[in-house]
């Protein structure tokens, strides 16, 4: 396997690249989550549904630290797992986490797939998209573990899947593309320009 990086160097530099960035995004999440609820508030005509939803925002206000925390270190120890090819973790419920990834996955599927190419080539081993430790399906599972620590009910957990999707998953594309483009300099290729240069070797 003819590489120019030691893949360890490479992945963990690519996973603080994304790690950043999904700490930033999840800025603008909690910004938007306490939008939406103050919106729900204010058009409701329901003293009770009024009450949840300015007690839910308190308590994603007070829970904030904890919950990004266990983010983190969720996808820091799923990395490292992935990395030695230990097993991983996998959600709870991965049906619910598929649903929430289903639109980032579909929209950026051409670099994901590249991605997992690129991953499976350094690693000398098979790997599928869900499997990919930075990919919408393993982040979304993240996020919802590190959620349990708040008590939602079912609208709000839908509200609060639905925002991580729009202003988190669907604003990944541009960190995805920029970490493509650092496995393809690293020496680490795609199926087909593995092909390619099985064809003009022989």
């Amino acid at each position: 396997m003819d590489q120019q990086f030691d893949p360890g160097n490479v992945f963990m530099a690519m996973h603080h690249r994304v790690t950043g960035e999904l700490l930033h995004l999840m800025d603008g999440l909690y910004s938007n989550i306490e939008d939406g609820l103050f919106e729900l508030a204010y058009r409701t005509r329901e003293d009770a549904q009024k009450r949840r939803c300015f007690d839910l925002m308190r308590e994603m206000r007070f829970q904030r630290s904890r919950v990004v925390q266990n983010f983190a270190r969720r996808l820091q120890n799923a990395f490292d797992a992935w990395v030695t090819g230990a097993p991983v973790d996998e959600a709870a419920n991965p049906e619910q986490a598929g649903r929430m990834a289903h639109k980032c996955s579909a929209h950026f599927s051409g670099v994901l797939q590249s991605l997992t190419e690129r991953a499976a080539y350094a690693l000398g081993r098979d790997m599928d998209r869900t499997s990919l430790p930075i990919g919408p399906h393993q982040i979304a599972g993240h996020f919802i573990e590190s959620m349990k620590a708040l008590e939602f009910d079912e609208q709000s957990i839908e509200i609060v899947e639905e925002l991580f999707s729009r202003f988190v998953l669907e604003r990944l594309g541009p960190v995805y593309g920029e970490c493509n483009q650092r496995l393809e300099r690293a020496g680490f290729l795609t199926l087909r320009e593995l092909d390619a240069a099985t064809v003009q070797a022989g």
